[in-house]
């Protein structure tokens, strides 16, 4: 090599200096490195176009000094190498332009090491998501399998009375004679009791696993038996129902008794949510092994923070409300190794998606 030093072989940044016409004449060794030549003499004397992608001589002097400048540098290959160039100037004693210094730091590892550095906190947000979610499916079930205990023990020590209360009621309104003013007072307390029997039995349908007879069904078919149970609330309430199902066979092994009882509850819902007129649309498709039922409406929708409470026993946001069915539902999911998740906007709607695996 018959390279002669230049003072600033020592710098680490990549420096070029040109003349005020825009031509090389003085680069070191860095920078030849950066551009893959083995020669000073290859460079020195040819214009910085050569070295440089759309280089502009008049944007750059115009503009002097420039710190940080994004330019193109492009090697012996006609590779592209992005930089950050401080631009100088050095003037003579009469302040005219003598020469223009670019030194330059290669941003191709920077932005290689930035993809990456994106690219893993991309990882570690959606590991975070799942990590979260899955917290709440554990926090979820602990809290049906404590609901499940407290139930066991008390539906014991409550059933066996009110059975005989229930009894005792019903024997005294058939001795009551129909005229008789308590009449409505027996009838006020064998109604409580019996809605205390319901609740208890359903609050042992949420708390334990249900016994599944698992056979091969068509969920399509299950579907429009669910929407003809709900044919004249639906009817009633003005509500348009599209139904967009997979072209594919819809027939998987389910429990049918306990899954059209989970749908039929988040039909339910969703007409309950458009008291005045709207949309429910039921989607079905297969993902994979996993076929997916959506039930979608148009109605109030769920506020943010009743989002990740409404799987939880006894919460309701509905006058009246039990509290029961979302819980009921997401035992009869989760007990068929599917999920369940929600989507909602208030005043636009909410959707629910479940998905089930295909055995």
């Amino acid at each position: 090599m018959n390279n002669q030093a230049s003072p600033f072989d020592d710098l680490i940044d990549n420096v070029i200096i040109s003349s005020p016409e825009g031509l090389i004449t003085e680069i070191n060794l860095a920078a030849l490195n950066l551009l893959g030549c083995g020669r000073k003499e290859d460079l020195l004397g040819r214009p910085m176009g050569k070295v440089c992608r759309n280089f502009s001589l008049e944007k750059i002097t115009a503009n002097l000094p420039l710190e940080n400048y994004e330019m193109i540098y492009v090697d012996r290959r006609e590779k592209e190498i992005p930089v950050h160039v401080n631009i100088t100037a050095r003037r003579d004693r009469q302040a005219a332009l003598h020469s223009i210094i670019f030194s330059a730091r290669d941003m191709s590892k920077t932005r290689t090491l930035i993809y990456e550095l994106t690219q893993s906190r991309k990882k570690l947000e959606s590991s975070y998501a799942d990590l979260r979610a899955s917290k709440d499916d554990v926090v979820r079930s602990e809290k049906l399998a404590f609901t499940g205990r407290i139930a066991a023990s008390i539906a014991h020590e409550i059933r066996n009375p009110l059975t005989n209360v229930i009894m005792s009621v019903q024997r005294l309104a058939k001795a009551i004679k129909a005229n008789d003013p308590n009449v409505k007072h027996v009838e006020i307390v064998l109604r409580n009791a019996e809605r205390i029997n319901y609740l208890i039995t359903e609050l042992l349908n949420c708390a334990r696993p249900p016994k599944l007879d698992m056979r091969a069904c068509d969920i399509h078919k299950l579907l429009a038996n669910v929407l003809e149970s709900t044919r004249t609330k639906i009817a009633s309430q003005k509500i348009k129902v599209a139904k967009r199902f997979t072209s594919k066979p819809a027939i998987i092994s389910i429990d049918k008794e306990q899954m059209e009882r989970a749908l039929l509850n988040l039909i339910i819902n969703a007409v309950e949510a458009m008291p005045k007129a709207g949309q429910l649309t039921i989607m079905t498709e297969y993902n994979e092994n996993v076929f997916v039922v959506k039930i979608q409406d148009t109605g109030k929708g769920i506020p943010d923070g009743d989002v990740i409470r409404i799987f939880d026993p006894f919460f309701s946001s509905k006058q009246g409300g039990v509290g029961l069915g979302l819980a009921i539902c997401y035992g009869v999911i989760v007990s068929h190794h599917g999920t369940i998740e929600v989507e909602s906007k208030l005043k636009a709607g909410t959707t629910f998606t479940v998905s089930l695996p295909v055995r």
